[in-house]
């Protein structure tokens, strides 16, 4: 990656790198368009590429798009970005939605959204649901309306590293799906916006980290700045926003270790609650055998007295 500021003409650097990325999923080998993100724009009179923003050039090799890492302090929506939204209030068809850090505040998302909905069979939002899903108007071209959200998977995302990470095509009704209503509870944080776009890479440390430990867990990371993780104890999800959020700050050799080092200590804390709760068990069982004994000799005693009366 380079770092870049605003104002650099960077037609030379993406023309010879975008023109050498081949798709590898096709057998023709044909090679993708070059795609152009946040942070860059296209002059048709110049025929240039200049960087609007300062940060680092990002590369997706997958579908050939280059955008700028930056850590701004408020999301700017963009056309096919992953956002975690609030459902805010039902209008007619479409529900009203709060994206979180975002310069808009607020979109809207259509009631049959989703893959497999109608009007009839559909998912009954409430109020303060959360919804992981992706923009499918581009803000640029709608300065004066709100952006649209959507929860279905466009053409050519669900294939397996491609341009969207693989994202899953299943009906909302199997919970199954990348997009839709993010249930079973969970715990939202806010993190960079930087932080949140490095997250989405396919081949990111942290998440790969995570993933190699016999933790299980579910993560949702929208490009607002806001993660949302579930998992089935309270520490571990503690242990995936740790691992996060220290990420930003570390290297990769750094961020394997850390990973490393909460597990262990997950384990270990494991391992000494379970050795506690036998101690307990074992402690209870003997004292109750105890109170048996007791009443036993009790019994005993009261018999050679009753004994001794009738021979006097």
């Amino acid at each position: 990656m380079i770092t870049v500021l605003p104002g650099d003409d960077l037609t030379d650097y993406i023309n010879t790198h975008g023109g050498a990325t081949k798709d590898k999923s096709s057998k023709t080998n044909k090679h993708h368009p070059i795609k152009l993100g946040i942070g860059l724009v296209y002059h048709e009179k110049s025929s240039t590429i200049i960087a609007t923003m300062a940060g680092r050039l990002g590369h997706n090799p997958s579908s050939n798009a280059f955008f700028i890492i930056a850590n701004t302090k408020r999301y700017i929506p963009q056309i096919n970005d992953r956002v975690i939204a609030i459902v805010e209030d039902r209008m007619g068809d479409y529900y009203r939605v709060t994206i979180p850090h975002t310069s808009h505040g607020s979109a809207i998302l259509h009631i049959t959204a989703f893959t497999g909905a109608t009007k009839r069979n559909r998912p009954n939002l409430k109020r303060g649901d959360l919804i992981y899903g992706r923009i499918c108007t581009d803000p640029s071209q709608h300065k004066h309306m709100e952006p649209e959200i959507t929860c279905t998977v466009m053409p050519g995302e669900q294939q397996s590293g491609g341009g969207g990470g693989g994202a899953a095509n299943k009906d909302w009704m199997t919970d199954e799906g990348t997009y839709g209503q993010l249930k079973g509870g969970g715990t939202c944080a806010s993190i960079s916006i930087g932080l949140a776009r490095e997250l989405l890479n396919p081949h990111n440390v942290v998440l790969e980290a995570l993933g190699r430990c016999e933790i299980p867990f579910e993560i949702c990371i929208g490009v607002n700045g806001v993660i949302w993780v579930n998992a089935p104890r309270p520490e571990y999800t503690i242990l995936v926003l740790n691992a996060v959020q220290n990420s930003e700050v570390l290297t990769e050799e750094q961020v394997r270790g850390m990973v490393k080092r909460l597990v262990e200590t997950i384990q270990s804390n494991k391992m000494f609650l379970q050795q506690q709760e036998e101690e307990e068990g074992d402690y209870h069982g003997a004292s109750s055998r105890g109170r048996r004994h007791g009443r036993g000799d009790v019994s005993d005693n009261e018999e050679e007295e009753e004994e001794e009366d009738e021979e006097y």
